[in-house]
Formats: C-alpha cells, structure tokens, sequence
C-alpha cells in the first residue's frame, strides 16, 4: 500500500511535540508493515544529523514575512500553515500516486481543496484542536484556521479522535454528524521496541542532576495552554513539603520560555528548576528512566503522547483531566489526575505523591502495563491499516 503523511512537522526533524513524534512513529511502522510512505513536511529549521531519507519531501513554508512566536502564532498559522498545506498538496499530487493520504488537522486543507473525485481517500487527524479549546479571544483570532479544518474533515473519507473521550470534542468542534460514522477511535500509541532498547549510559550530572535528587520532569512545548506556569507556583506553594534534595526538569522550547523563566525566578526556584530546552533522544530517554514522577499540568491536550511515553518508562504520571488524559493515567492507580488550573490540587498531588516511595513505583509498574496492554504501536499499526482497507474496499 502506498500512504502520503501530511504533516507541518516531524520527529526526528522538527522537535519532540506530540504531533512530531506520533507522525515519526507512525511512518516508521507503516514502513515496517510493508507500505511504502511519503511524508511530505516542511523543511527542517536545524542541519540534519541524519541522511536525507527520500521518503521526505521538504515543502517550502514560509511565504509571509512574520516570525513564527512573539505573538505572531496566531496570524502564521492562519496564513502560513495554510498556503503550505495548498503547496504540500499539489507537490503531492504531482510527484506520488497514494492509495491513502492521512494529513495531520490543518495540513489536510490543501489536499481537500485540490482532490479530484478519484484522488486517493483522505484520513485527517485533528490531534489535540488547541485553536477550537483556547481562550474566546484566540479562538476568534483561529477563525479562518478553525474553518479549514472543518471544511477538510467535511470532505475526509475518515476523522480520527485520537481518543474514545475525545470523539464528542471531535463531532462537536468540527460540525460532524454522529451517524455519518465517519469517526474512528485511533489512539496514538508508544514504540516500545524503541522505548526498551539498550543504550549507552547518558550522563545527566551535566543538567545539574546527581544521586541525590529527587526528580520532576515535565516535557511539552512551551505554550500558554501547558499550564507549566501552574506547575512553578504549585512547587512554590508546596516548598516547605518538598524533599530536602530535588530538582524539575522542563524539556522543551517555545514562546513561553521567558515567561516561565521570570516566574521561576520570582517564586524562588531558581536552584530547584532546570530548563533543558531541547535534548538529545539518549538523554531525554535517560530522564525518563531517571524521574521519580513526571508532572502534565497542561489546561487542554488531545491525547498526550508525553504523558505515554513516560508510563511506557514506568515514570508514575501527575497529569491533568483533560483531553484523552484520563483513557491513560488511571487516578490512584497509575498516577493522580488533577483539574487543570488547580494549582492548590496540583501541590497536594505532587507533595503527597513524593512522600510515599512504594506508592510511586507501583503506579510506574501499573502504567507500563497499561500502555502494554492497549497503546503499543505493534497493535496500532495493524489497526490502521485495517481502517485503511476498509476505507478502500468501501469507496
């Protein structure tokens, strides 16, 4: 079978989001089940450590003059991000014949567009839909990105919800009628061959890391929405409860850094925080071995694949009731569930769960079963290629 991927960004290309890192994996396993896929993508922003896979086609993206942060989120992606979906389009349409395309929330726009009748079927993933979850102000300022996401799942053969709590967001957010049946359950899921791999011990004394220290990591993009901000003032309040030895790790960049930084300043935890920025794959797997508890404080998600990645470690989890969070983290049993926002929760959560040892590795044993037992990518692959037949046999 030959796929199209198309996607804005990729891992190991374009950073360590969710998004990122399930498009990676998903094209790594395809490829392992005998399809030949094609990710058309834009071009990555740093010199690739890797060869150039001819399985990437670099799609040109900027073509308006404004910075992709410094508040200038909003008018790119409505701009940019579009004019590059209509661009990833017709490159596709010229240069490959797929039986399927799955295009990743707005990057499904272009293709939508410009299909023919027989053009390949059309799968859009919306992910985590953060522009039709933001504040009312940016939820209006998304208008135009909001529209062509819902006018690409009107004319997708198939919408994914990247989680069964997900699937009225999904109807609801992207105007879809619940018997259209258009809508199926496809959760992302963890490589656990990858996640187990032996590895060359990775030294983190040089994050400011020893024996010593009890450790909170924390991975995501820096936005407003991940709610990290909420975490500072959490481990500010809770302080006089924390270990005498600890240390959170935030991994990640993005147009919140400074605002995180100041706040870290300005509650005093400038000798407990580590902002690593961005990593390297040994290292960031080494902090998730090394983490006694991994906090998601995030305000909205779709399904969180860092919050996957750190159970698949057996790292118990803190995380927020959002999203598809809670068809993972199973409150009181492979972690704590808190509602977004709630710093005060948020303390109590992370000082009562640092107090008790045992109490944590068996939330980290019970997390890994979980993601054996429903969210590995060797049961996932198989089942989108069975949505992928169905959608050809039906057509």
């Amino acid at each position: 079978m030959k796929v199209a991927l198309l996607s804005r960004a990729v891992f190991p290309l374009h950073g360590y989001g969710g998004l990122e890192r399930h498009v990676g994996s998903l094209k790594r396993h395809l490829g392992r089940s005998g399809c030949e896929v094609k990710v058309f993508t834009a071009p990555p922003k740093r010199i690739l450590s890797e060869p150039r896979d001819e399985s990437y086609t670099f799609v040109s993206y900027r073509a308006l003059p404004w910075p992709q942060s410094r508040g200038f989120v909003v008018l790119d992606r409505n701009t940019n991000y579009l004019i590059w979906s209509v661009r990833a389009a017709r490159e596709l349409l010229r240069s490959f014949e797929p039986d399927i395309v799955q295009a990743d929330a707005g990057a499904g726009f272009g293709y939508a567009w410009l299909r023919e009748p027989s053009s390949a079927p059309l799968i859009l993933h919306p992910h985590g839909m953060e522009e039709f979850k933001t504040s009312p102000v940016k939820r209006a300022a998304y208008w135009p990105l909001r529209c062509a996401i819902r006018y690409a799942s009107a004319r997708a053969e198939r919408v994914i919800a990247p989680d069964a709590a997900m699937v009225g967001e999904v109807q609801r957010h992207l105007g879809l009628d619940e018997s259209a049946k258009k809508i199926v359950v496809v959760p992302n899921a963890i490589d656990l061959q990858e996640i187990d791999r032996p590895r060359e011990p990775s030294g983190l004394d040089e994050l400011g890391i020893d024996a010593t220290h009890r450790v909170i990591l924390s991975v995501g993009r820096l936005e407003e929405n991940k709610g990290f901000v909420d975490l500072v003032n959490a481990l500010a309040n809770a302080i006089d409860e924390m270990p005498r030895q600890w240390r959170w790790v935030l991994v990640g960049t993005g147009p919140q850094r400074q605002r995180i930084a100041n706040a870290v300043r300005a509650r005093g935890l400038v000798n407990h925080t580590i902002l690593a920025g961005s990593l390297s794959e040994e290292k960031l797997h080494a902090l998730y071995e090394r983490a006694d508890l991994f906090v998601h404080p995030t305000h909205y998600e779709g399904s969180s694949m860092v919050t996957l990645e750190a159970m698949a470690h057996a790292t118990p989890v803190i995380a927020t009731r959002v999203g598809g969070i809670p068809d993972k983290v199973v409150d009181g049993v492979s972690g704590l569930l808190v509602n977004p926002g709630d710093v005060a929760a948020l303390a109590r959560a992370v000082t009562a769960a640092l107090s008790e040892p045992e109490m944590l590795r068996e939330w980290g044993v019970e997390g890994r079963q979980i993601v054996e037992a429903a969210f590995s990518w060797e049961k996932r692959a198989a089942e989108i290629l069975a949505m992928y037949e169905e959608v050809l046999v039906s057509r």
